[in-house]
């Protein structure tokens, strides 16, 4: 990616030769544009930026202690019970379950 922002590609011609190279589904124009923001700000770090909030780690820690306590709570008890949101609540028991 930082290849082609050197060359001047633009975001949607980098992410069709990503998609050429590695297949569609490997990124987005909008995850390249979003790279491209942060090189033209001249940020060219490639590790993880400390972000705020709640880790994910501990949002599944959370939904396994209910589970513990209920193992038949839904998806809506869970969320009321935890206050986490509920499209979140049901990526992590997706999650949860392909681990079993």
């Amino acid at each position: 990616m930082l290849h082609c922002f050197k060359k001047g590609n633009s975001a949607k011609d980098t992410a069709d030769e990503i998609f050429t190279v590695y297949g569609s589904g490997t990124t987005t124009v909008r995850t390249v544009g979003n790279w491209f923001k942060k090189f033209i700000a001249g940020n060219f770090e490639l590790k993880e930026e400390h972000r705020s909030g709640r880790p994910a780690t501990t949002d599944t820690a959370i939904i396994k202690t209910v589970l513990t306590e209920n193992p038949r709570y839904s998806v809506r008890e869970i969320v009321d019970a935890t206050n986490i949101p509920k499209t979140t609540v049901h990526k992590h028991l997706i999650k949860i379950c392909e681990s079993l």
